[in-house]
């Protein structure tokens, strides 16, 4: 059961240009562009500067940018991002961070100190949370209903960015019933370990009711999109392949397609590969194709044991081509790159509802949700 409810959102009026991508995948080339933008958030997510002095600019942004902000009366939002491929929606929305304590806001992976002290001082200083923390809910007919009827009204904002339509909706009217279909349910968190977990050290440490709560961005798991979270490794010895025999099954492709559940397969040496392996553990996170590459190759055979910090691996998610990725092996200098199933929603679900954690770099969910389309302040 999630407690649920409405917020005073702020909205700034040119959201288009206000609004970027999530913080953490921003690149540093990315945030030197956008900060040459006074108008884009970047200038309050990923500031400039060293120490402290960073955060103290976000302030001095954020309180520039709020003389400019609308403050709506309590609400709920619709949030729909819509190309001519894909489309997907969900609530904005506040939930019970006791509810987070408790485990019914479940998540699936671990945070790490750096980046989370890096979200808690933020919010000490801004006192308002910036990015959505993206939840799913097991599929519910009601609340989609709703969702469909809500979508029938003509939307708060609409603009184009990052190749998608941005739809806003404000619900007023039904807010009563959307807790009510709510309060059943329990919340996966999809993207935003760190956000939500900063939001929860702030409550801890200052309390207050509007701090109690965070805000989440909730969609159905049955429209949501996860896409492959691939490696690529710069170096590897001559004698890999015969080394991964032993626990795979290799084969050359004849036809390029998709990669099936428990299919990795790899650009090395100018082909494409499939390998496929032998004996598929019962474990619901040792099953995961992103832990069966980790523990029967990256680990044992090409000695990458921290993925996070080993300089020999780097990560590519979304929508990326395979003439991209051969290109990063035969024009970049790199050896080899593994290409994976994606994880899907109902196996985070699972490794979430076990208590688990999966590997990092598991799932790469898209579209991202944008930053700056709602804030929510906590004094």
């Amino acid at each position: 059961m999630v407690e649920i409810k409405e917020f005073e959102g702020l909205r700034i009026s040119y959201p288009q240009e206000f609004c970027t991508k999530p913080y953490d995948v921003i690149s540093d080339k990315e945030a030197k562009e956008l900060r040459k933008n006074p108008k884009s958030a970047i200038h309050i997510i990923l500031p400039e500067g060293e120490g402290e002095e960073k955060y103290e600019n976000a302030r001095k942004a954020y309180e520039n940018f709020r003389k400019e902000m609308i403050k709506d009366s309590p609400s709920i939002y619709l949030y729909q991002e819509k190309s001519h491929e894909f489309s997907q929606r969900g609530f904005i929305l506040c939930a019970s961070l006791l509810d987070y304590e408790r485990g019914k806001i479940k998540k699936h992976e671990e945070t790490r100190e750096e980046p989370l002290m890096d979200r808690v001082k933020l919010i000490e200083k801004l006192k308002v949370q910036t990015g959505l923390i993206w939840t799913v809910f097991k599929k519910n007919k009601k609340i989609k209903k709703i969702m469909d009827e809500m979508m029938k009204e003509e939307p708060l904002t609409s603009f184009e960015k990052y190749g998608y339509e941005h739809k806003l909706w404000r619900i007023e009217n039904e807010i009563e019933e959307i807790k009510e279909l709510f309060f059943p349910l329990e919340f996966y968190i999809a993207d935003g370990h760190h956000r939500i977990a900063a939001n929860w050290h702030y409550f801890r440490k200052y309390g207050g009711e509007k701090a109690k709560y965070t805000m989440v961005f909730s969609a159905s798991d049955d429209e949501i999109r996860i896409l492959p979270y691939n490696r690529v490794i710069r170096k590897a010895s001559s004698e890999f392949l015969e080394k991964i025999k032993k626990d795979f099954e290799v084969e050359e492709m004849d036809e390029i397609e998709e990669p099936k559940k428990h299919e990795i397969q790899m650009y090395w040496r100018k082909k494409w590969w499939k390998i496929i392996p032998k004996e598929i553990p019962d474990d619901v996170v040792s099953s995961l194709d992103v832990s069966i590459l980790q523990d029967k190759i990256l680990s044992p055979v090409l000695g990458i044991k921290d993925i996070r910090k080993d300089p020999n691996i780097f990560f590519v998610g979304g929508k990326v081509s395979r003439r991209e990725y051969e290109r990063m092996v035969d024009e970049e200098g790199n050896e080899i790159v593994f290409y994976l199933h994606p994880t899907s929603i109902y196996e985070v679900e699972a490794v979430a509802d076990a208590g688990k954690n999966m590997p990092p770099k598991s799932t790469w969910f898209d579209p991202k949700l944008l930053t700056g389309l709602i804030f929510y302040e906590l004094v």
